[in-house]
């Protein structure tokens, strides 16, 4: 009898170090099966232009779709080496010796929303839209000019060869990850069969004047955000897009890749809910209030902050993987209608060296991003030129330069001019930058002030995104803040850097680029030889360099918050950093949606 108070202090005793340790620790569950349910409340900063399959150029248009859309290889993020694995494809292809077809077979599971398989003839079609010449889809183009064929194998529709018409270096990535896009939604009125994939690549400006061509890319670019004309066979449908508010995904009730298992078929929350919060201030307060699950891109300033906040943490991860992406300025190297301000590379590179890059690392970045000196991301050893020494901050040589490019201050103004066919001309220039990054903002401000000391007229323009967009595509700027987010993929110069993607919708919206450049990305796009691209990736970094087309800022590392509750919510360098449709959350934590939904898959 004495062994019963012994046992039941013991018990207390357990209890009350269990309840210490759910006091520390919420979010403790045995649980170690996923369970379907809950909602994921992931912070977004703006609305994206569109959530077309095509025709979306922001990344976090791509990021939603995603969720909706699938590809036939997925990358596994989990990996450092970011291995291609299935997705709709059964397995990775088949590539002949000569590196010019690739043969894939898809998932026997694999099924449209209206219960049709998919085959081969809907990759088909979706290399068919992205070679529509009236198609909004510009920026995407380049990256399939080598695909010349798909050929469906008339025994097994589900078995295909993509037939190229040269080499590339991005052939499996630019195939294994195109949106493979259902007929019967984008072309009810089947206007694209009449044409032949190859008819397409070699009768692109005939087929312009084409009235089934323009009818189709008419109707196609108009299907933009309303949920049915958003539809793929990944396991979201876009439910609701409240703009300026949230874009809501809900998981579909049946969905065929829950009969398979991999990182390519994880879908558990029943919804992903994007919150439109354009000022990080108000987003901050919404995260420490628990209103939002999940946030990147959080500004260095609070997330050095929340790092130090413990109470913060008992509810949420801080994260800071990499990043494949840069910071930089651009500067219009071929104005039209506007001064021609940075025509001169000693113009460019004298604004250069009027930015202290290292001081805006400690403080505007509080250490959280290094320093880059050209357009190729530092993650990729070999490719980036690592002997280039970053421009220094200098204004005595920025004043240098500027004299012997001709502009000195003639009317002592304290704004420097110069005669340009026959009238003087200010050095003045607008700065764009977006609203809502509180950091581009602070940089234009700092070089506004260091500009204005050697004789420059500086004017911030703070605009919307999709307004910031539209004019940098078309060129309506003098300099602008900007950003590129790519992958672990090599990179493809073409889209960026190219002369030709000036002025044909690519993204080289200042205008760069000469014979011998434009050579060396060809070079790169068909060498498949890593040391060779390399070594072709330096000379080309070099030159940048030189000329200065941008004045490159920093490669960041992402800064995310994720709610405790969830598991499996790993990070990646992978953007955005995370996959929220793998987010699990156990039985007894789910917090948002019917409970009845937590069932097992």
């Amino acid at each position: 009898m004495r062994r019963y108070p012994f046992l039941l202090a013991l018990v207390v005793g357990l209890s009350c170090s269990g309840s210490r340790e759910r006091e520390a620790n919420p979010y403790v569950s045995d649980q170690t099966q996923p369970t379907r349910g809950d909602w994921v409340i992931l912070h977004t900063l703006s609305d994206p232009e569109n959530l077309n399959p095509t025709n979306a150029t922001s990344a976090d248009a791509q990021y939603i779709q995603s969720n909706i859309f699938f590809t036939l290889l997925s990358v596994d993020p989990r990996d450092s080496t970011y291995p291609y694995v299935p997705a709709l494809a059964a397995s990775l292809p088949e590539v002949s010796p000569d590196g010019m077809r690739y043969t894939f077979e898809i998932q026997p599971a694999a099924r449209w929303d209206n219960g049709e398989p998919v085959t081969g003839y809907d990759v088909e079609f979706s290399f068919k839209v992205i070679k529509n010449p009236l198609v909004d889809c510009a920026p995407l183009r380049p990256y399939y000019e080598f695909v010349e064929d798909v050929s469906v194998d008339p025994k097994n529709p589900r078995r295909f060869t993509v037939i190229t018409n040269q080499k590339y270096m991005l052939a499996l990535s630019s195939i294994g990850t195109a949106y493979i896009l259902p007929r019967y939604v984008y072309d009810p009125e089947n206007l694209l069969s009449k044409y032949s994939l190859r008819q397409f690549n070699r009768e692109a400006e005939k087929l312009r004047n084409d009235p089934n061509i323009r009818r189709f890319a008419e109707r196609y670019n108009a299907m933009q955000r309303e949920p049915q004309h958003i539809v793929g066979c990944g396991p979201y449908q876009l439910e609701e897009w409240t703009t300026g508010q949230q874009i809501v995904l809900r998981r579909k009730l049946t969905w065929w890749g829950d009969t398979l298992s991999g990182v390519a078929y994880e879908a558990y929350p029943e919804k992903l809910v994007y919150r439109v919060i354009n000022d990080p201030n108000t987003a901050i307060t919404n995260l420490k209030a628990q209103k939002l699950d999940v946030m990147n891109g959080i500004p260095a300033k609070d997330f050095v902050e929340l790092r130090k906040n413990s109470g913060f943490q008992v509810h949420y991860r801080l994260e800071t993987p990499p990043m494949f992406a840069y910071t930089y300025i651009g500067l219009n190297m071929r104005p039209q209608g506007r001064p021609p301000i940075f025509t001169d590379r000693r113009v460019r590179r004298a604004l250069a060296h009027l930015l202290d890059v290292d001081m805006l690392i400690r403080k505007l970045s509080y250490g959280l991003a290094q320093r880059i000196t050209g357009p190729l991301y530092p993650m990729h050893r070999g490719a980036y030129n690592d002997t280039l020494p970053p421009i220094p901050y200098d204004p005595q040589k920025a004043a240098l330069l500027l004299d012997e490019a001709g502009w000195k201050d003639t009317d002592g103004d304290g704004v420097r001019d110069k005669i340009i066919e026959g009238k003087k001309v200010p050095l003045e220039f607008e700065i764009l930058t977006n609203a809502g990054n509180e950091v581009r903002l602070q940089v234009a401000q700092i070089l506004k002030q260091e500009a204005e000391k050697v004789g420059f007229r500086v004017r911030i323009s703070t605009l919307e995104w999709a307004v910031f967009l539209e004019r940098t595509k078309k060129h309506d700027f003098d300099a602008y803040i900007g950003g590129w987010v790519g992958s672990h993929n090599p990179q493809d110069l073409k889209q960026i850097w190219h002369s030709r993607s000036w002025a044909e919708g690519g993204s080289n919206y200042v205008g760069f680029g000469n014979e011998e450049t434009d050579r060396i990305i060809e070079r790169v796009r068909q060498e498949l030889d890593t040391n060779r691209r390399d070594s072709l990736y330096r000379i080309f970094h070099r030159i940048v360099y030189e000329e200065q087309p941008y004045i490159f800022l920093t490669s960041p590392l992402e800064r995310i918050a994720i709610h405790r509750r969830f598991r499996n919510a790993y990070v990646s360098a992978i953007r955005p950093g995370f996959f929220p449709a793998g987010f699990w959350t156990p039985k007894n934590l789910i917090r948002y949606g019917k409970t009845s939904a937590a069932s097992t898959p």
